[in-house]
């Protein structure tokens, strides 16, 4: 299905440069250019996505929630740099938020990806648990420790990694494994037949892996393609680990998981960071992993972390040098890091 685009008339030369995309290429239809905010509406029923810029003053949310009202997805432009802008548009609701210095391209590549996957050939099958890890900035040691629970539940369950870390993906350097096929690989392939292509699964010691994205920052999947992603993970494996890497707390990977572990490094200034996140969360309370807590400061870990997270620690990792001595290496995670998170029995 080729989508059908709407963009919002600009000065800037995002707009004219996707206009060309349209016209030379049969990647998007485009069939609008609109001048005035009810152009849209009144003709919502023969369009998918509009791509409008935040330098358009009437392009604002109570606008954009309209659109959406609408059944259409909805691509913002801000200006690159311009952080302020981006967090409005992101707050309004749109789907993408991009530069607008970003290559036509990609532009065009990220319109595409707001098209509905197509649906699983089983889709009436059960689907698998989820759970995501994540946690605050400062390399608390999330990857590890995703790497760790998807090891142990993988040696009594078809477990699938996958890493959606979008700003550090390590897995795939961790494991030693390919860059290629990647997590992008397979949001093509669940775009175009519904299912995760065997070929973008790697395997390491029974643990099956999608890995990260290497590639530049506008190849890397959006928002959609995420959940397009896990969701077709859900029906070719008995339980689903994503390596969620730094979220905020109402990101909707998280809220749409089954269960989440946030992991804070065991230091004052990993458990404010945590405490931030912990504050602005959406939905049920996560899994607290404290990591690197030193013996002689348990005690006080824990009271402070209650106190600053609200949370009960669900585990505590040790701080040992076999744990990062381990995770610089290609080997399976460290016994004491596994047996630390026996605590998370897995999900059913």
């Amino acid at each position: 299905m080729t989508l059908r685009v709407a963009t919002v008339l600009s000065a800037r030369d995002w707009e004219s440069s996707l206009v060309t995309r349209a016209r030379e290429t049969a990647e998007i239809r485009l069939v609008l250019r609109a001048y005035l905010p009810e152009e849209i509406e009144q003709q919502a029923g023969r369009i998918d996505v509009v791509v409008a810029g935040a330098e358009t003053s009437w392009v604002t949310p109570a606008r954009i929630g309209a659109w959406r009202r609408c059944g259409l997805r909805v691509i913002g432009v801000y200006p690159a740099g311009d952080g302020p802008a981006r967090h409005r548009l992101t707050a309004a609701g749109v789907d993408e938020a991009v530069p607008d210095d970003l290559p036509v391209s990609s532009l065009a590549r990220t319109v595409c990806l707001q098209r509905p996957a197509a649906p699983p050939p089983d889709a009436g099958t059960a689907s698998a648990p989820v759970v995501a890890v994540t946690g605050p900035r400062g390399a608390p040691g999330r990857t590890e420790v995703a790497l760790a629970l998807a090891w142990r539940w993988s040696r009594a369950r078809r477990t699938l990694l996958i890493d959606l870390d979008l700003t550090a993906p390590g897995i795939a350097v961790r494991l030693g494994r390919p860059p290629r096929p990647d997590v992008i690989d397979a949001a093509d392939g669940v775009h175009a037949t519904g299912v995760i292509p065997i070929a973008s699964i790697q395997q390491c010691n029974g643990l099956a892996l999608v890995v990260g994205s290497h590639r530049v920052e506008s190849e890397r999947p959006d928002r959609n393609a995420e959940i397009d992603v896990i969701t077709a993970a859900r029906q070719v494996t008995d339980l689903v680990v994503v390596d969620a890497g730094l979220r905020s707390g109402d990101d909707v990977l998280l809220r749409s998981a089954d269960r989440v572990v946030l992991v804070a490094e065991a230091s004052p200034s990993g458990l404010v960071r945590a405490a931030r996140m912990t504050g602005e969360w959406e939905g049920p309370p996560p899994d607290l992993v404290l990591n690197r807590v030193r013996r002689r400061e348990a005690d006080d870990v824990l009271r402070a972390a209650r106190r600053w997270t609200g949370l009960e620690p669900a585990a505590l990792v040790p701080e040992r040098p076999a744990v990062g001595a381990a995770s610089r290496s290609a080997r399976s995670p460290d016994r004491a890091l596994r047996r630390a998170l026996a605590a998370l029995e897995s999900p059913q």
